[in-house]
């Protein structure tokens, strides 16, 4: 299983420190600890695949890659997390969203095109879940899952 890690991009703003990161020569304030973590859940022998798109955008070739594609954003990154799941869908790629936005607000109408919504912590949700795709991923003989209720 080849899985796209995606990091929603932070807008600029007062409070994203922008500013202040220039003068010291960074790019990003808060790093995509949550997906890092994810990553570590995930079975072992899948392939991982983390684009920060406060660094660099998803290229084309990351989304040919990918066979699933997993999100997690704050509420201050809900808007490019929706443009972040509408490209997937355009790419026919199930997606799974987590993090601090959709577990306080699963509901959102920015979440309602994902086909996996992972709410709570990570480290309690992933090891629950991660049989499901396996068991989709071996009846497709290793290619792509598919998506189930959402």
């Amino acid at each position: 299983m080849r899985v796209l890690l995606l990091y929603p991009e932070f807008p600029s703003t007062f409070w994203s420190l922008h500013g202040a990161l220039e003068l010291l020569g960074r790019k990003v304030l808060l790093p995509p600890l949550g997906l890092i973590t994810v990553a570590a859940l995930l079975p072992q022998q899948w392939e991982l695949r983390l684009v920060d798109t406060n660094i660099r955008p998803v290229r084309a070739e990351d989304w040919a890659w990918a066979e699933l594609v997993m999100v997690s954003a704050m509420l201050v990154q809900r808007q490019h997390l929706a443009q972040l799941i509408h490209r997937a869908k355009k790419q026919q790629l199930p997606v799974a969203v987590g993090g601090p936005f959709a577990t306080s607000t699963p509901d959102a109408p920015e979440l309602k095109d994902a086909d996996y919504r992972i709410l709570d912590e990570g480290e309690i949700t992933i090891p629950l879940i991660s049989p499901t795709w396996r068991a989709k991923a071996a009846r497709s003989n290793g290619s792509t899952i598919s998506p189930g209720p959402k």
